[in-house]
């Protein structure tokens, strides 16, 4: 998944989720997913979107940091895998 489609999916849950305030929320999210594109995979970046999505669909809204812990845990995997466990 590339960052765009991912920030596209992000928005279209937030909307479905909330009234015309809530529009913005997906925007915050992007920085983060531009991260994970960078530091990671496809894979990674459906990751990240797909657990974002399950938790706003289930009415929570992460804040940012929250995204970024996601995020971290996810690359942190990733990270493991490719290197042997060595930081």
């Amino acid at each position: 998944m590339q960052p765009e489609d991912a920030v596209r999916q992000l928005r279209c849950v937030v909307n479905a989720s909330l009234d015309q305030s809530g529009q913005s929320t997906a925007a915050m999210y992007a920085p983060t997913v531009e991260r994970v594109a960078a530091e990671g995979t496809g894979a990674d970046v459906t990751e990240f979107a797909d657990r974002l999505c399950t938790d706003i669909r289930n009415g929570g809204y992460p804040e940012p940091a929250a995204a970024d812990s996601y995020a971290e845990r996810i690359l942190q995997t990733r990270r493991t895998l490719t290197d042997g466990g060595k930081q």
